[in-house]
């Protein structure tokens, strides 16, 4: 019989799979997380409303019914995409742990079924669904009548789900490509721009729609260009142009902070969210390929006539 997962099973299935890499890595942005994660008031309520709505509509998203236990995995692939993205700066094992969990969701099964984050993830989840383990407001889960053991003793928590034996294997750098064409700071933001343009054009996407009316114009005003601004600064290493590889990889950077792949963004965002992030991992010969790429390479050469 298929196991079920209700939300609240998925969700503490979840706390305890992040928490279990925090405990074996120390890792700083998992810990920043679990501090919301798994403080819980004495209704038995989340004190950080936000994790908990927005888990429900990524638990929803999937489906609405109880979860298969790949589908509570896709949820997890949801919320840690919004909290954890794949960027040079989330620290090395949570962005690791992100890019593993999206790379797993792509395989079959009798793939995933090798891969350690998917066996700690399915440990988690079968020590979540065991009778003989209950909630209590602390969070993590322990034995009736059991108090929480010292957090700072090293190797097995005793009567809580077991530290990680194996951390995520850490993600691949990109590949780079040869010298290409260079843009400045306005016409890289121009390309941007015009390369959001496009995917709008196809979609009458309203998010993208929304982001264009506010964020077209080059001005200190505008908050999305001061980023930028300081996004290209720090690319270049201060100099006046930029790689326009490098130009596209802020491009995939700024979809993973501001439209990642989850239930909070449309539909035609997610898709071109998720497009940019396979594309920055392919060999540049690859990605010269794909639709992304060729659509950044139209944007750039309209704003350099």
């Amino acid at each position: 019989m298929t196991k079920r997962l209700s939300e609240q099973e998925s969700y503490f299935s979840m706390s305890e799979f992040l928490e279990s890499y925090y405990w074996a890595s120390k890792d700083d942005d998992l810990g920043s997380l679990l501090g919301s994660v798994t403080l819980w008031s004495d209704d038995g309520e989340l004190f950080d409303q936000a994790i908990a709505e927005d888990w429900h509509a990524f638990f929803s998203d999937v489906s609405n019914e109880n979860h298969t236990v790949f589908e509570s995995f896709q949820a997890v692939k949801q919320f840690v995409n919004e909290y954890l993205p794949d960027i040079a700066e989330t620290t090395p094992v949570s962005g690791s742990l992100t890019y593993n969990i999206r790379i797993i969701c792509e395989m079959t099964e009798s793939q995933r079924n090798q891969e350690p984050v998917w066996q700690n993830w399915v440990a988690a989840v079968n020590w979540i669904t065991n009778p003989n383990v209950v909630p209590v407001n602390e969070s993590p889960f322990l034995k009736t009548g059991q108090s929480l053991p010292n957090p700072k003793e090293k190797g097995f928590r005793q009567n809580q789900f077991p530290i990680a034996k194996v951390l995520p294997a850490p993600r691949p750098e990109i590949p780079m490509g040869p010298s290409l064409e260079k843009v400045d700071l306005t016409q890289s933001y121009y390309a941007f721009v015009k390369f959001l343009q496009h995917y709008y054009q196809v979609s009458d996407d309203s998010e993208l729609g929304n982001f264009l009316q506010q964020n077209r114009a080059i001005s200190e005003n505008n908050e999305e260009y001061r980023y930028w601004k300081g996004k290209f600064l720090r690319c270049s290493g201060n100099k006046k142009l930029l790689d326009i590889l490098k130009a596209f990889l802020m491009v995939r950077d700024y979809f993973e902070i501001e439209f990642p792949d989850n239930a909070l963004h449309t539909h035609p965002v997610r898709k071109l969210s998720c497009n940019l992030w396979k594309a920055a991992y392919l060999p540049h010969s690859q990605r010269i390929q794909t639709e992304v790429w060729q659509n950044w390479l139209t944007a750039v050469h309209q704003v350099m006539e």
